[in-house]
């Protein structure tokens, strides 16, 4: 069929913010329930940051979306990692 897949993600304004100047590239998940059974085995091609519950929104192309042990702003030692590629359409 062709259509993308697209993932609704809501941050704090302050997250948004750090998402749209690409100081910051990638968005953490927590590996709960509901983010588990939200992410595993999709496949998303856009995420829509939507800045707190405005109007204001922000959307990329997904490079991944998997699990890491690196160093997150969650400070969890296992979360979701969502990459994302180039800059937002406003």
């Amino acid at each position: 069929m062709g259509s993308s897949k697209i993932l609704h993600l809501v941050l704090k304004h302050r997250w948004f913010e750090k998402i749209v100047s690409g100081e910051k590239t990638s968005e953490y998940r927590e590996r709960s329930d509901y983010w588990n059974k939200r992410l595993t085995n999709k496949q998303y091609d856009t995420v829509v940051f939507h800045k707190g519950y405005t109007d204001t929104t922000a959307t990329y192309k997904i490079v991944s979306i998997g699990i890491t042990t690196a160093p997150n702003d969650l400070n969890l030692p296992k979360c979701w990692k969502i990459i994302l590629k180039g800059t937002p359409k406003t």
